[in-house]
């Protein structure tokens, strides 16, 4: 049995937060000088312990024999394991487990399963000749759900919270020459009904490991509060000394001294408050008075720039421990900003200004190493975000490695920094109930006292759908006590008790979870309540989804109170699955381990592909988000540009513009702009050489690019574009013959459309997107609802009996065919997926060009960020996770699918309606429909075709609301007439 917690059994008592375990700290690094404090070279204070480990798996803690944490080498069967890492991933018999409510146990609380897998990961390790005086801590950066520490076979503690550190004296233990560390980590405990997120259940040591070496006098913890002002910027540095020889308190004569500068090393003046950078350590015991070995230190900062995610301006502090002496015993450094934040006038402010946020929704995630991502992954998430003009991240639903808030501090965005607490399964309930109030005040406490130097974190979050009880009113009083520099985010007490006034203790933002349009813009324009509203999430990005994402973006820029939101989510969390058959593996989502219960393909819900490929979607998400607007001025006199950043005026970017005649570029330049501030317009005039054709269309498009490098892009990076335009659609449509690929050889002739096509047939269907339904939960009460509707009418198996559709064709004398389909959809089958006709083509058929909207995929609600042009290209692959419709573009002038290796391309040509909506796949719908995965996924020998006199949006139904009426089919009468014409390509 485990020694000292066999009996004990914390991980069954939810009262146990810990064992053990020293005082939460911002992270702190030794080092010896203040030149290597600057270079960051690795300190030789630390020790790295990451690497594989012995690893064994047992069925129960009770089951662990004390021999499998001594120091002796245990004997059985042990493997290996990484660290960071998760077991579950490494064939032990313990497999991911997928839920988004459900827990993967039975309850109630705290009740656990009759099997709790356990690992106990072993390794050995000397301590430096160097350290013999010092305090050894080891340093456990999360182990999921709860763990137990032993070091040469003696118990040393016990911790809780798989998403935070927790560190462990374990100098008492060490002996000379080799030490063996064991660490168990238990899969389920009772701190697991709080940890019930919308995520994989993971298990194992996923975030580093190391040992640290702390001098007898050393620094405990410094806390930085940089301030900005309009009026002035000011520092506050609140520095705790400690003695890990607790006979004895820290000698007289010891002090602390600070220093502010640049990152190159460059010396600010600080007007301190006591005109010192230096201060004594109390040492005296003065009844009632005594606040521990605690050093304060404040002053003005006359010539600093400020922190926000447009302008990330960070300087170096660094605190000295400075011996009775005179030498330096230490030095610790700090990167800080100087910014403020604060709820006034129903505004969120940042440096006194309205911010607008643009914000995702972020898990740890990697589809081979699962929740053991790395900082190079979460330097590449949040550089595709900025890439995407995504200024802010909500660390859901727990903190994230200090690593990743470095890395939000650097490149400039926003986080909101939430408690991992989530009692999802038993959401109204664990908030009341006493035997969890330590863990809710653990939890957010602990997660501010490691966060709170971060610039990047503008909200404490009290933690993710866990109703609204006493437990949220005590965290909230302890951090606005702790750290009043912040407002607070809790969506819970809005939920429960209201938007206009509910929850006020807790939450200083109004944070919405997919909320409709209506609704949030009824409370701006009502003027309920006096907080900003912020969604903490919304459009829930699902497979082929975010409608109406400009919809949302007009409501939020343009009614009082409302700030914007945060996306859910960033990524899909496919797990790479490794299949017998071909293709040899898969992403694999809840249900594909055998993991039950679970919530399927719910988890593949990001903007980005599990490997950080983005979805169609971004363009969107990129769009709404462009700092830099051009639109017509009045009555066409000129452009208006408008900057929609806070803080930085346009000069980091450069435009050009771009004229298109019928879709053809006719001319570009460079586009002169005068400097436009922060959050105001300008007027320009039309860039010279402008010209309008008497026939056909004119479109004039614009694109703004970095002027230099950054950090998240090299220069050139395309950050907004718009487009106007001069001259309508009429009734010419010219195109460019330009050739796709090389033509073989000569044509002899030219096919006849009817030698290439069958009759085109009708259709309501679509492959549904997992907005339509969810074709692989069919148990669930959630979603969309729409494709209920289309199986129960029969639009699977082809045009339902209540449609009256009459075709009509006539093959032309150059062997082209004119088609005119007649279409009458009565009320009850109001609202298909899609109105229109398909058919097929040999597959020789491999490129597809269009004059339309591009050159992403669009949807009716989902078509902002297009340009109107000619595009080209092979026909699109699934980019979905799971099989779904794919691929449409919207309004198409005409749409040619081309066989280079044949010399000749068929065109579509509509005249009513005058634009149609085309796509182009080698997959059936039936197909996308049956497959569950892509290794289900059958490639055709030939390429289906749709055309479509009207197609429904996406909407956001997989988790919010439907697509909007406007973007649905209404019953009535409809006509597609179009030509179909053979071309021979020139060569």
């Amino acid at each position: 049995m485990l020694p000292v917690i066999a009996e004990l059994k914390p991980w069954a008592d939810p009262e146990v937060v810990s064992i053990g375990r020293l005082p939460m700290h911002v992270p702190l690094t030794r080092w010896d000088t203040l030149d290597e404090a600057r270079s960051s070279t690795t300190s030789p204070w630390s020790m790295s312990l990451d690497g594989r480990w012995q690893f064994r798996r047992f069925a129960h803690p009770d089951l662990v024999p004390a021999s499998a944490v001594a120091a002796k080498e245990p004997s059985g069967r042990w493997g290996t394991s990484a660290v960071p890492g998760n077991w579950t991933l490494d064939g032990v018999g313990d497999v991911p487990h997928y839920t988004n409510v459900a827990m993967p146990f039975d309850g109630p609380p705290p009740r656990l399963p009759d099997e709790i897998p356990t690992g106990v990961y072993r390794r050995t390790f000397r301590r430096p000749a160097s350290w013999k005086r010092h305090q050894v801590v080891l340093h456990i950066g999360g182990a999921e759900s709860v763990h137990a520490v032993y070091v040469n076979g003696s118990f040393v503690g016990y911790g809780t919270d798989s998403r935070l550190p927790s560190e462990y004296d374990i100098t008492p233990h060490l002996v000379a020459g080799t030490n063996t560390v064991a660490v168990v980590v238990m899969r389920y405990s009772a701190q697991s009904y709080v940890e019930d997120q919308d995520q994989w259940w993971m298990a194992g040591l996923h975030r580093s490991v190391y040992l640290e070496a702390r001098a007898t006098v050393h620094l405990a913890d410094v806390v930085a509060k940089p301030v900005w002002t309009d009026e002035g910027a000011s520092l506050s540095l609140d520095v705790r000394v400690a003695s890990h020889d607790v006979t004895t308190a820290v000698p007289d004569g010891w002090q602390v001294r600070a220093r502010l500068e640049t990152l190159d090393s460059a010396h600010l003046v600080v007007r301190w408050d006591d005109r010192s950078d230096t201060a004594p350590i109390p040492s005296e015991q003065t009844p009632y008075f005594f606040a521990g070995n605690c050093v304060s230190l404040r002053g003005a900062v006359p010539r600093v720039r400020p922190w926000s995610a447009e302008t990330p301006q960070r300087y170096r502090v660094l605190v000295e421990l400075i011996r009775p002496d005179g030498s330096t015993a230490e030095v610790v450094s700090q990167l800080v900003g100087f910014r403020s934040v604060e709820v006034r006038d129903r505004a969120l402010l940042v440096n006194g200004k309205r911010v607008m946020i643009r914000g995702v929704n972020r898990h740890d995630h990697h589809p081979e190493r699962g929740k053991a991502v790395t900082p190079d992954d979460m330097r590449a998430d949040l550089a595709a975000m900025k890439r995407h003009n995504i200024n802010a991240v909500r660390c859901a639903h727990y903190p994230n490695d200090h690593r990743f808030l470095d890395l939000c501090d650097e490149l400039g965005l926003y986080a909101v920094d939430e408690a991992n607490i989530e009692s999802h399964a038993y959401n109204t309930s664990l908030c009341h109930d006493s035997r969890y109030r330590g863990t809710w005040i653990a939890r957010g406490s602990r997660m501010v006292e490691r966060d709170r130097n971060h610039p990047s974190v503008i909200l404490w979050s009290l933690g993710n759908e866990s109703g609204y009880g006493s437990h949220h009113e005590a965290l909230a009083a302890w951090i606005r006590h702790a750290d009043p520099s912040r407002p607070l985010h809790y969506e819970g007490a809005i939920f429960h008790e209201g938007w206009a006034t509910g929850g006020r203790n807790v939450t200083d933002i109004v944070c919405p979870m997919y909320s409709p349009i209506w609704a949030v813009e009824m409370y701006g324009r009502r003027g309920d309540g006096d907080r900003p509203l912020i969604m903490c999430e919304y459009n829930h990005a699902m497979g082929n989804s975010n409608g109406s994402l400009a919809d949302y973006w007009r409501a939020f820029e343009n009614t009082p109170g409302l700030q914007g939101g945060f996306i859910w989510e960033w990524k899909d969390h496919g797990i790479r699955q490794s299949l017998r058959q071909s293709p040899e593996w898969r992403y694999a989502y809840g249900g594909q381990f055998g993991d039950s219960p679970n919530d399927g393909n719910f988890v593949a819900d990001g903007l980005m592909a599990s490997d950080l490929v983005p979805h169609p979607a971004m363009r969107e998400v990129a769009w709404v988000h462009r700092p830099a607007r051009i639109s017509l001025a009045p009555r066409s006199r000129g452009l208006i540009v408008r900057n929609a950043d806070s803080f930085r005026d346009l000069g980091w970017l450069v435009a050009t513009w771009t004229l298109r005649h019928n879709g053809v570029i006719a001319s570009r330049g460079r586009l002169k702009v005068p400097k436009v501030a922060a959050g105001s317009s300008v007027e320009i005039p039309f860039p010279t050489g402008i010209t309008v054709l008497e026939e056909g269309e004119t479109h004039l498009s614009f694109a703004w690019r970095t002027r230099h490098d950054e950090l998240w892009a090299a220069a050139g990076h395309l950050v907004s574009w718009d487009e106007v335009e001069l001259r309508p659609a009429g009734a010419t449509r010219r195109a460019s013959n330009t050739s796709v690929g090389r033509v073989a050889g000569k044509v002899s002739h030219k096919p006849r459309v009817l030698d290439l096509i069958d009759s085109p047939e009708p259709t309501l269907w679509r492959a549904p997107t997992d907005n339509d339904g969810f074709k692989l939960m069919t148990q669930h009460h959630g979603g969309g609802k729409a494709l209920a509707r289309w199986m129960e009418q029969g639009a699977h198996r082809g045009l339902p009996a209540e449609a009256t559709h009459r075709y009509v064709e006539e093959e032309l004398a150059d062997g082209g065919l004119l088609a005119s389909h007649t279409f009458h959809l009565p009320e009850s089958l109001a609202d298909p997926a899609r109105l229109g006709v398909s058919f097929t083509l040999p597959e020789e058929f491999t490129h597809v060009r269009w004059f339309g909207r591009g050159p992403h995929e669009n949807y009716p609600d989902r078509r902002s960020s297009t340009l109107t042009g000619v595009w080209g290209g092979a026909p699109d692959e699934l980019p979905y996770l799971v099989p779904q419709d794919f691929g449409l573009r919207m309004d198409c002038r005409w749409f040619e699918l081309v066989a280079p290796s044949e010399g000749i391309a068929l065109r579509v040509i509509p005249e009513v309606p005058r634009l149609v909506h085309c796509s182009a796949s080698w997959h059936t719908d039936a197909d996308l429909f049956a497959a569950r995965d892509q290794s289900e996924l059958i490639r055709r020998d030939f390429l289906t075709v749709h055309v479509d006199a009207a197609t429904r949006g996406l909407g956001t139904g997989s988790c919010g609301p439907d697509v909007l009426p406007q973007y649905q089919i209404a019953a009535g009468r409809y006509r597609l007439r179009y030509r179909l014409s053979v071309r021979v390509l020139s060569s």
